[in-house]
């Protein structure tokens, strides 16, 4: 049976005002891909959007996987929430640029699985020194590897949503 170890849990990101959220999706998942957490099956596993009076409600769950070794997977959890979703239209050095205005959470969270794909009987001898012995160390080094990632891309959405200003 796999083993869960996470090392974020829901690091929080909000953002109110105008931004480009086809943009940000894509520089997202760019990111994502660019090191190394490709979507095996497909990155998006909820995508929900409802039409609310005051502009759209869109709820998007991603879960972007790295195979660190055949024992080991990092896992990237993203959750978007935004909330009053509406197309505006800005004035920007003359020129006139379509764009949405709302308000964004997004939650990161990291993990690492042991024994993903379950080829380990977790009570054997065997499993139990390779993991305690063999394996610490490089453990150790991929959470502190999970844990730059995920701050690096908060990191990065913080800038983008930040040098997107208007």
């Amino acid at each position: 049976m796999s083993e869960k170890l996470v090392i974020g849990k829901e690091i929080k990101l909000k953002f109110n005002g105008i931004f480009d959220m086809s943009d940000l999706y894509r520089k997202m998942k760019f990111w994502l891909e660019w090191n190394g957490y490709g979507p095996e099956k497909g990155m998006e596993k909820a995508y929900i959007e409802k039409i609310k009076p005051n502009g759209k409600q869109i709820e998007i769950k991603w879960v972007a996987i790295n195979d660190v070794s055949n024992y080991v997977k990092a896992v990237i959890e993203v959750t978007f929430f935004v909330l009053g979703l509406e197309s505006v239209e800005i004035d920007k050095e003359g020129k006139k640029i379509k764009t949405k205005k709302g308000d964004i959470e997004l939650r990161i969270t990291g993990y690492l699985v042991l024994n993903a794909d379950d080829k380990w009987n977790d009570n054997s001898f065997v499993n139990k020194v390779y993991k305690k012995f063999i394996l610490k160390k490089n453990i150790d080094g991929y959470k502190i590897d999970l844990y730059d990632d995920l701050y690096d891309l908060h990191d990065e959405i913080k800038s983008y949503l930040n040098l997107q200003q208007f």
